[in-house]
C-alpha cells in the first residue's frame, strides 16, 4: 500500500533539487564530482517521491467527481478566489525557502500569483468549454508519470554511467527544473488549498491540474 506523501517530504526533497540546480550552474565552485553527486542523489529523490505521490491517496483524492466540462464546475470564477485565500500564506513561506533558479518561475508576489491562477483556469474554461474533467485528470497524472520517467532515467544514467558527462548533467538539470516546479505545486496542494466542500474540491482540483 502506498503511503501519503507529507508536506515535509516534497519540501525536503525540493530543497535538495534546488541545491544540485544551484551547485552545478557554470559558476559553481563545487568539483565535478560533487555536483555529479548532488544531481544524482536529487534526481532519485524526485524519482522516488514522484511514483509516491502519482500512486497516493492525496492525489487519487483530487480525481474530479464527475465527467462533466471544466466550464461547469462554477459559472462564475471571481467565486473561487475566497478559497484560494489560504494560499498566500503557504507561497509566502515557500518563497522564503526558495533560491531564484533560472527558467523556473518566481512567486515573488504571492497576490499576483493567485491572480495568474485564476485567469489560467478562466481561459480554460473558455476555450475548452467542452473539455472533461476526467480526461483533464487522466492528462495530468500522465504528465506526472512522464516526469517521473524522465528523472528517475536521469538518476539510472549516473548510477550506469551511460551518455557523456555533458549529456548526463544536461538531461538531470532539465527533468530537475520540471520537478522542482511541480513539487511546488504538490505543496501548495498540501499546505495552502483548502477542501471544505465538495464544489471546492472540484475546483481546487482543477486549479491544481491546468
Amino acid at each position: 500500500m502506498i503511503r501519503n506523501v507529507s508536506f515535509d517530504e516534497i519540501e525536503a526533497v525540493r530543497r535538495h533539487v534546488y541545491d544540485a540546480l544551484l551547485g552545478s550552474t557554470a559558476r559553481s565552485a563545487l568539483p565535478e564530482e560533487k555536483q555529479d553527486e548532488l544531481l544524482a542523489q536529487a534526481c532519485a529523490e524526485a524519482c522516488d517521491i514522484l511514483d509516491r505521490w502519482v500512486n497516493s491517496p492525496v492525489w487519487e483524492g483530487l480525481r474530479p467527481a464527475g465527467r462533466g466540462p471544466i466550464a461547469d464546475v462554477i459559472p462564475d470564477w471571481r467565486r473561487v478566489r475566497p478559497f484560494l485565500e489560504p494560499l498566500g500564506a503557504t507561497l509566502s513561506r515557500l518563497s522564503e525557502r526558495r533560491p531564484g533558479i533560472s527558467g523556473m518561475p518566481e512567486i515573488g508576489d504571492p497576490e499576483a500569483y493567485i491572480n495568474q491562477l485564476i485567469k489560467q483556469a478562466e481561459s480554460t474554461g473558455r476555450h475548452y468549454r467542452r473539455f472533461n474533467r476526467e480526461e483533464l485528470f487522466k492528462q495530468a497524472t500522465d504528465r506526472i508519470r512522464v516526469l517521473q520517467s524522465s528523472v528517475c532515467g536521469a538518476a539510472a544514467d549516473f548510477a550506469k554511467g551511460s551518455k557523456t558527462r555533458a549529456q548526463r548533467r544536461a538531461l538531470a538539470r532539465s527533468a530537475l527544473k520540471a520537478a522542482g516546479s511541480f513539487l511546488l505545486s504538490a505543496a501548495l496542494i498540501l499546505g495552502g488549498v483548502p477542501h471544505q466542500t465538495h464544489g471546492t474540491c472540484e475546483v481546487t482540483d482543477n486549479f491544481a491540474l491546468i
